[in-house]
């Protein structure tokens, strides 16, 4: 670690932090910022940047500290009116003190003496979060238990004078348990001025043999949140996993999600919406590695865009020569609602085994004139007939959602958006 060599300059501001916590530095976290450094932040040179600009990233002051003060009554504000066990994390910090949960199944990530999954399709926002965490947790569910409510992490973003909060957490399910995960984050105050900040995030997840897993991941960050995340998803034989990802507010959003099914008989769920307005960038991503057969996995993933927002949706199903029987199925449709929005679309099948049914499909496009014109001669307003097109747009992907508390914060911004906040 003497020196830190950095190939790109870029990360310069964040060699100094690092160099700032060498003598506490575990190993993990050196190899990830060496893998970091190896990497550099990448340019719209690279193919998966291509649409995705880190201008406004890198002018962000990583070194500034939070100094808020957060209250029960500031999370109660906060969080979704949900019976769960509650896991709350200030700017990255796990806070056990506003917390409620059974400390029999948590574990913090610097006491865990058990081995975390490797990642499945690393990139450089996966290393920084690794070698910058400093507090996480490790939730374990014991086999044949299905927990009775879900549990809730919720992240709380203070930071309105630049810095940043990472956060790195792991999901162990034993074989035939059952439970659900909510990751949501959220700003103290909406309405407070604050700097561009870095939000890090990565959950990792290992679903043993014949478990279910229900995830939702909800974002709403402030107006000048850059929220770079990546979970993988571990998944064994038998097992039932789905997961819905909600990208609703923040400047820059990427959100990775990578699943890796290595067990046979094996069904996968992964959809998502994504809302920008006004100049925001959002970039939705999947790696999906199909490696045993008999195996059924299904994505919907759908923009709303608006503004002079940019989107991207980039997805990859990946067959393994020996994954027979695999049905895997990805589709990616679009709605423009303005001329100067831009929504780029690459899904992708990479296949090497035969007898398998796979398939990808994208559309984009804008309202329809036909079905605007069927509404307002039944008397319905332009204005109305529009957001009702759009909601059902939406609604085919808010519908799997089974919370019904998610189900509103979602549909709520939805609206809001549409009314014209934030344009």
């Amino acid at each position: 670690m003497a020196g830190l060599p950095v190939k790109s300059d870029s990360l310069a501001p964040l060699t100094g932090l690092i160099e700032a916590r060498l003598s506490k530095l575990a190993k993990t976290e050196s190899q990830h910022w060496q893998q970091a450094v190896e990497l550099g932040l990448p340019s719209n040179k690279h193919e998966d940047w291509k649409y995705t600009s880190l201008d406004s990233f890198k002018q962000i002051d990583f070194s500034s500290l939070s100094a808020a003060n957060v209250t029960e009554q500031g999370i109660d504000a906060k969080r979704l009116d949900i019976d769960a066990h509650l896991l709350v994390f200030i700017d990255g910090q796990f806070t056990p003190a506003l917390s409620d949960y059974e400390a029999a199944q948590v574990t913090p990530l610097a006491n865990y003496q058990g081995e975390l999954p490797a990642a499945i399709s690393p990139e450089i926002f996966l290393h920084l979060t690794e070698a910058f965490n400093q507090s996480g947790v490790v939730i374990e569910v014991n086999r044949h238990t299905a927990t009775d409510k879900p549990w809730y992490i919720l992240n709380i973003e203070t930071l309105t004078q630049g810095g940043m909060a990472q956060t790195r957490n792991h999901l162990k399910l034993g074989t035939s348990s059952h439970a659900c995960v909510i990751e949501h984050f959220v700003t103290l105050d909406d309405t407070a001025p604050a700097l561009n900040h870095y939000v890090g995030s990565r959950l990792t997840i290992d679903v043993a043999d014949n478990s279910q897993l229900a995830h939702y991941k909800i974002c709403q960050g402030s107006a000048n949140s850059h929220h770079f995340a990546h979970n993988d998803i571990h998944i064994g034989r038998d097992a039932e996993v789905d997961s819905q990802t909600f990208m609703l507010s923040g400047q820059v959003i990427r959100h990775h999600t990578s699943a890796a099914l290595n067990g046979e008989n094996t069904e996968l769920n992964m959809n998502s919406l994504s809302l920008p307005v006004s100049d925001q960038t959002y970039d939705t991503r999947t790696y999906l590695e199909h490696n045993k057969g008999h195996c059924t996995s299904e994505q919907l993933h759908k923009i709303i865009g608006q503004g002079q927002s940019k989107s991207v949706f980039n997805g990859m199903i990946k067959v393994a020569q020996h994954a027979l029987k695999t049905d895997g199925q990805m589709d990616n449709h679009n709605l423009l609602l303005s001329d100067h929005c831009e929504i780029n679309s690459k899904p992708q099948l990479e296949i090497y085994a035969d007898d398998v049914k796979c398939s990808h499909g994208t559309t984009t496009g804008a309202l329809s004139k036909e079905q605007i014109f069927y509404l307002q001669a039944r008397g319905i307003g332009q204005e109305q007939a529009e957001q009702m097109i759009t909601l059902a747009f939406a609604g085919e992907v808010t519908e799997a959602i089974e919370i019904d508390q998610i189900k509103q914060v979602v549909f709520a911004q939805v609206v809001d958006k549409l009314s014209g906040a934030g344009q």
